[in-house]
């Protein structure tokens, strides 16, 4: 859900400074939450983002093994760090952070952690990542790919027979991955999640995160029929062409992943991802009523679990990760679509949103949900946030200025 709005420094979202998990209070919290409202800001999102099973369906994404540690060496310059604002004005990193523009910030180097606020959550707690979860399903679609069980040439029919003879047909599950299918629902826009018309808001409306009372929604959205739905959209750009940034591209490579490993979404980043990072925590994944993932945007957990995957990537993971991201996933990662432009910024794959020629990976996600990644640097930098309205202001968390100015 949601388009991450990434900024070459990296967007942030401003939060309202009474927006703090020890207020809420879960009865009364829960008993506001409605469809039409839990994602509109402010402290009833604040709580739904850190309560998902309470609101909605969920599958328990299950951690086993050695937990990785991340041995504290906490670098209190970093901050220290100024950052100038448009209008002249300064203010440090911490003050960014403590007036609560994230619930969580993390920051690893080389494995240790130098820098970790939690605003206005716990480190235990699981956040809703939103469009960050799009990272785990991709990276387990590249781990199969590793191992020989999906051929990404192969079209969309291959994997999923029901969208024969629909506009997915034809178009190859790589093109799907790279968010190039040419398929309608571009979420150019903040209409996409507001506009009953967008097919955006109809896959989430499919899904059980919006209203289903609008007119003349298709029949498949009020049945939480996903495969219907996904069949009955329709194409607007030659496949493999035009990268646009479209969700109902990662519900086709979550359903393709089922297939596949013929178990759930969950089951399957367990099995294959997030049972061998060395999480501390079980995460989770949103579902709808039939059982369909929120596969675009449905995941939680927490912030240093999130920044033990990141670790995954860089150069240096921890000893129990090295066999998980191989180096032919990566090089597809950075290579496969060319090389880099006049600014070092490479063509996005694998539904990442920044790739560079400077080892530097990013995705990010609606309401302040971000992890960056910079190889040549060995630092990883995660955070959560809440929006404050449906339509929030944007501030920049300056993660590549980090990296820059202290690794």
């Amino acid at each position: 859900m949601r388009f991450c709005w990434l900024l070459i420094t990296l967007g942030a979202v401003v939060l309202p400074n009474d927006i703090c998990a020890k207020d809420a209070k879960p009865a009364s919290m829960r008993a506001q939450v409605t469809v039409d409202n839990w994602d509109k800001g402010g402290a009833l999102s604040h709580w739904v983002y850190t309560h998902l099973p309470e609101v909605f369906p969920a599958a328990v994404v299950r951690r086993a093994g050695a937990i990785v540690d991340l041995p504290r060496q906490l670098q209190p310059e970093i901050g220290g760090l100024v950052l100038k604002e448009d209008d002249g004005s300064s203010r440090t990193l911490d003050q960014f952070v403590n007036d609560g523009a994230v619930d969580g910030c993390i920051v690893l180097h080389a494995g240790k952690i130098v820098y970790e606020r939690y605003p206005t959550i716990q480190p235990n707690d699981l956040h809703l990542i939103y469009s960050v979860t799009k990272a785990f399903v991709l990276t387990t679609l590249a781990i199969l790919e590793d191992q020989g069980r999906v051929d990404l040439q192969k079209p969309v029919e291959n994997f999923l027979p029901e969208l024969k003879g629909s506009a997915w047909a034809g178009i190859r599950l790589r093109d799907v991955a790279d968010m190039r299918s040419g398929i309608e629902g571009n979420e150019s826009s903040n209409d996409a999640y507001r506009n009953p018309a967008h097919k955006q808001f109809q896959l989430e409306a499919t899904l059980g995160w919006q209203p289903r009372t609008a007119p003349n929604l298709p029949e498949a959205v009020g049945s939480g029929d996903l495969l219907a739905f996904l069949g009955t959209l329709k194409r607007e750009h030659k496949p493999g062409e035009t990268w646009a940034y479209t969700s109902s591209n990662t519900a086709v490579i979550a359903e393709a992943i089922s297939r596949v490993t013929r178990k759930s979404l969950a089951d399957a980043i367990s099995e294959l991802l997030w049972s061998k990072i060395g999480a501390e925590h079980d995460a989770l994944l949103a579902e709808n009523e039939r059982g369909f993932p929120v596969g675009h945007a449905g995941m939680a957990a927490t912030l240093r679990d999130l920044a033990r995957f990141g670790l995954l990537f860089t150069k240096n993971p921890a000893p129990g990760q090295r066999d998980v991201i191989s180096e032919q996933t990566l090089k597809r990662i950075f290579t496969s679509r060319g090389g880099a432009d006049e600014h070092g910024m490479l063509p996005l794959t694998y539904q990442w949103d920044l790739l560079s020629d400077k080892g530097e990976l990013a995705k990010g996600g609606w309401a302040g949900q971000l992890l960056y990644i910079n190889r040549d640097k060995d630092v990883v930098v995660a955070y959560s946030g809440t929006n404050l309205t449906d339509n929030p202001k944007l501030e920049l968390l300056p993660c590549r200025i980090i990296a820059k100015t202290f690794f």
